[in-house]
């Protein structure tokens, strides 16, 4: 008698810790933060969907001008996407949930390709003061070169949104020159300014400026600028890149200006997303 009542009580039991198991899981639908995204040539980004599974197909319409595949490791549940691009021209990729069976497509525009420095003021002198600096690029944080036949520059900033969140802005629009002449490397860029000497994007009532500046630049930053913008130069990988590089993968050149005082200072990034819908 025991043993029968024992056991209609462990039946239940069982049927009761076995019962959540046996429950299909539920997965949210799949949705992204953005339907439209843009890629350089050569350059990589990262769409992470708002949400999903993370187990998805991808198919991208025309694979001649970029790749996408999944990227594991991130903590995010509905996973990570690299884009890469290859050719510029506009496309759309197809994110298919393997689970819940939803498909989204995604309008993927590749750009041309550009190299981006961070701009700031040169350090200090051994007595304690700071070279002049231009005041148009004051409020200016990246400058953006574009690999494209009109040399195209953009004065980049951030924008608080939020006392912990900002925007990408661009500020002003110009071209730029990189040159060598008796081992030298020059950068000179120009661009427009308003009526109080802050860069603008109003070209009819802007006012041209232009700096050129001498590089002090070591030659593996000088062949990253000659093979992602296509300068023509004469370089190669050099041998020692190892010792020319941050441990962020950051390559600093400081700068002097030619027939000014001006002096400054910038930063090759390892990577950057210029704002959607400038290129």
């Amino acid at each position: 008698m025991k043993t029968n009542t024992k056991s209609k009580f462990l039946i239940p039991l069982l049927v009761f810790i076995l019962m959540p198991s046996c429950e299909k899981t539920e997965h949210e639908s799949l949705s992204f933060y953005y339907d439209y995204r843009e890629v350089p040539v050569n350059g990589t980004v990262l769409i992470g969907p708002k949400t999903g599974s993370g187990n998805y197909t991808l198919e991208v319409e025309n694979p001649l001008l970029l790749s996408a595949e999944m990227q594991t490791g991130w903590s995010s549940a509905a996973g990570m996407i690299a884009i890469q691009g290859r050719l510029k021209g506009d496309t759309r990729l197809t994110v298919t949930d393997n689970l819940t069976k939803e498909s989204q497509k995604l309008k993927i525009k590749v750009t041309d390709n550009y190299e981006v420095m961070r701009i700031s003021k040169a350090n200090k002198t051994d007595n304690g003061e700071v070279p002049p600096f231009p005041a148009s690029l004051n409020t200016i944080e990246w400058i953006c070169l574009v690999n494209n036949k009109a040399r195209d520059l953009y004065l980049v900033n951030r924008e608080s949104t939020s006392s912990t969140d900002y925007v990408l802005k661009v500020r002003g629009k110009g071209t730029y020159t990189i040159d060598t002449e008796e081992g030298n490397c020059f950068m000179t860029f120009s661009y427009g300014v308003d009526e109080k000497g802050q860069p603008t994007l109003d070209e009819e009532s802007a006012k041209t400026v232009s700096y050129r500046f001498r590089m002090s630049i070591n030659d593996l930053a000088l062949h990253r600028l000659n093979q992602n913008l296509n300068l023509g130069l004469d370089t190669s990988m050099p041998g020692n890149w190892k010792e020319l590089i941050r441990d962020d993968w950051e390559i600093g050149i400081p700068m002097e200006g030619m027939d000014t005082a001006y002096k400054a200072f910038g930063t090759l990034l390892s990577s950057f997303e210029m704002p959607v819908g400038v290129l």
